[in-house]
């Protein structure tokens, strides 16, 4: 018996128990449908996950800082100093910057946290950063105006600094009022209004204000400051917290220059030339640990974001595993379906089977007769999957856009990958196989004589 009369045969049995047919394929079809979206929502959660990922916690870079921990006496009375190795200087960033997949270094001098005053005396509290103006690029800022070129004393603002300015006797007045009346939704509203008011700071000559606390009457203003370029909002925050995230960043001669007039420079005159953290961007986040051990051979720490990218490979996995679990329970009953539907096929056809055994068909026949039926109701199957789990992605995105709304980056969008098609049609026909393995065997057992005899 060819293998075109024994599909012929399967086929004309399948069509001939319509309503069986339709009861096996329903399983497998949806089965199937389950499985191919369990594997497109794990790739699409992966996928937006890194998304997110590189918006929020930029994978790609590294932060670098001093390795203070490393000391060593200092040869006479016991005293100890902080290893000047372990400091990190413009001689190092240099290095960095030729080590193999590094995009750029932006050398940082961060000062403390300093109240940027308007000409009109209107204020806001901002950081203040040294760097290399022309390292901004690099990291993916954009200007809206301007830029950080240009000689002597000049500032780019980010989104966040240019909000927020109030007048501090304004403000003391309006805190007073709302001591004696802290219910008075109005003068809560003005000062909403005042805080998210938006100032444009292009060209305008900025002043530092520095108030030690420790000593109140201690108040010390910086020279003038020209602010050359503002930079646009990042994609990745919302209004909110770009207009919290104020930052201003300078020139390191011009940091250095206001650390001497606030008087935040420390005692030791060495400190001129330290740096107290840095930021390197490497070309893809694959060369990010390597790069890492070529920058703590310069006794430096070093600090990435790559354990949050496990983190969530964890995470994935184990809703990938849960998604695939779902799909493979429903297939354990769609096979369960199968085995019930061709037991009872084998015992409605044990004539047809006896026929066969006297006209000469062997064990091996009969069993693959009913294998490759059990094969094409996996095959029926799962193509009626692949057109089931199309008809439900449009739900299944909706759930998600209702359920991740509030999201930065907009919510996930599953999209069914390709790949994950011949999956489900091939998962599809295995089942259907492996569930017509009992009932072929079953049906192969088949006594012809006592068959024959009862007819």
């Amino acid at each position: 018996m060819k293998i075109r009369d024994v599909v012929r045969m399967a086929w004309g049995q399948i069509i001939r128990r319509k309503m069986v047919t339709l009861l096996c394929m329903i399983g497998l079809s949806i089965g199937s449908a389950a499985m191919i979206i369990a594997l497109s929502v794990g790739q699409s959660v992966q996928t937006y996950s890194e998304k997110t990922l590189n918006e929020n916690y930029k994978m790609d870079e590294i932060t670098i800082s001093p390795n203070e921990g490393i000391k060593t006496g200092n040869g006479s009375g016991g005293g100890q100093t902080k290893f000047e190795r372990g400091a990190l200087t413009m001689e190092k960033i240099r290095i960095i910057q030729r080590l193999p997949h590094v995009v750029a270094v932006a050398p940082m001098l961060k000062l403390d946290m300093l109240e940027m005053v308007l000409p009109d005396n209107r204020s806001t509290y901002v950081e203040v950063i040294g760097t290399e103006m022309q390292t901004l690029n690099g990291f993916g800022y954009r200007y809206a105006q301007g830029s950080g070129a240009g000689n002597g004393r000049i500032a780019v603002v980010n989104y966040g600094a240019t909000y927020g300015f109030i007048d501090p006797k304004v403000t003391q007045k309006l805190f007073d009022q709302l001591n004696a009346d802290p219910y008075n939704n109005d003068l809560l509203q003005q000062y909403n209004e005042m805080m998210g008011k938006q100032d444009q700071l292009m060209q305008q000559r900025i002043l530092f204000r520095y108030q030690d606390f420790s000593n109140t009457s201690k108040t010390k203003m910086s020279g003038s400051i020209r602010v050359s370029g503002e930079l646009m909002k990042p994609s990745n925050l919302d209004d909110m917290s770009a207009q919290g995230d104020k930052k201003v960043y300078i020139p390191l001669d011009t940091a250095r220059a206001l650390q001497d007039e606030l008087g935040l420079q420390q005692a030791d005159g060495s400190a001129l030339k330290r740096l107290n953290s840095a930021l390197v961007k490497v070309d893809n986040k694959r060369h990010v640990a390597q790069v890492e051990e070529q920058i703590k051979k310069l006794t430096l720490n070093t600090q990435s974001n790559l354990f949050q990218e496990e983190a969530m490979a964890g995470q994935l996995a184990m809703y990938q595993k849960a998604a695939i679990g779902i799909g493979g329970f429903i297939m354990v009953l769609a096979s369960l379906s199968i085995i019930v539907a061709m037991i009872m096929s084998t015992h409605q056809r044990r004539k047809q089977i006896g026929v066969m055994k006297v006209l000469g068909a062997n064990l091996w026949q009969i069993r693959q007769m009913f294998i490759v039926e059990a094969a094409m109701l996996g095959l029926m199957g799962g193509i009626a999957g692949v057109g089931i789990a199309f008809a439900a992605l449009d739900g299944v995105n909706r759930l998600l856009a209702s359920q991740m709304a509030d999201q930065t980056g907009g919510p996930m969008t599953v999209i069914i990958q390709q790949s994950a098609l011949p999956l489900g049609i091939v998962f599809a026909v295995l089942v259907g196989v492996v569930s017509g393995i009992y009932p072929a065997i079953s049906a192969s057992r088949t006594n012809a004589l006592s068959v024959i005899k009862s007819m």
